[in-house]
């Protein structure tokens, strides 16, 4: 986001974009129905639900997709191209089940396709933390071996893992093995227009930049189909 926004504001310099708040997907939408304090015109989301459900009283127009994200089980120091095992691993990362999106889909994959218990929040295989990026920072520090990410996050120009490190991708459908294996639902990351007071021109640039993030134009490439690429993220 912070490479968007850069690209954005370059695009358009006499535009301001402010990120006020990262977290959780659950998390930010608690903030916005608890009285939007911050002063958000634009929520965006790791999935689609949860600006679905704020839509009707909370934004302004309809949702949009921006994004399509992809779950990675990721290790600094262990081979984990194999992919995730209970027996290998006695203790796995994960994001917030309940208001992570990414933590949801690996909630998903770990009691549907692995078997695991549910919740994952009892079951001592598992170590769930308050949002992804708090789950990247514990397998990064080593505090965890291995955990499930969100694959943007291991991913630079377009190529992944990082240097030293060892990951797979898990897509939503795995094709690659007969019968298909569903994983988990499509990580569709959605945005919304917030209900808060704005003049004629902060909506006009409000719609510039939500304009930007949908420009999804393959040829020639807009910048937002350059930076989805650049980070492993799929298009809508």
């Amino acid at each position: 986001m912070g490479d968007l926004i850069t690209a954005f504001q370059t695009a358009n310099p006499s535009y301001t974009v402010t990120l006020v708040q990262c977290g959780a997907t659950g998390t930010l939408a608690s903030q916005i129905t608890g009285g939007n304090s911050l002063g958000v015109d634009l929520f965006l989301a790791a999935n689609s639900a949860t600006p679905a459900s704020l839509a009707s009283g909370y934004g302004v127009g309809s949702p949009f997709t921006y994004a399509v994200g992809t779950l990675a089980f990721w290790s600094k120091s262990v081979n984990v191209s194999a992919g995730y095992s209970s027996s290998t691993y006695p203790k796995v990362a994960v994001a917030n089940t309940t208001t992570a999106p990414y933590g949801t889909a690996a909630s998903q994959l770990l009691t549907g396709r692995y078997g695991l218990t549910a919740p994952l929040s009892s079951n001592s295989l598992v170590n769930i933390y308050s949002n992804i990026d708090l789950t990247f920072q514990a397998v990064n520090s080593g505090s965890e071996a291995v955990g499930f990410v969100a694959l943007s996050q291991i991913c630079h120009l377009g190529a992944y893992p990082p240097a030293g490190t060892s990951a797979l991708a898990y897509p939503p459908t795995d094709t690659s093995v007969s019968p298909v294996i569903y994983n988990y639902d499509p990580i569709n990351q959605a945005g919304l227009r917030i209900v808060h007071s704005r003049t004629s021109a902060q909506n006009t640039e409000l719609d510039a930049f939500v304009a930007y993030l949908t420009d999804h134009t393959l040829s020639p490439r807009s910048q937002m189909m350059k930076t989805l690429n650049d980070y492993c993220y799929g298009a809508p």
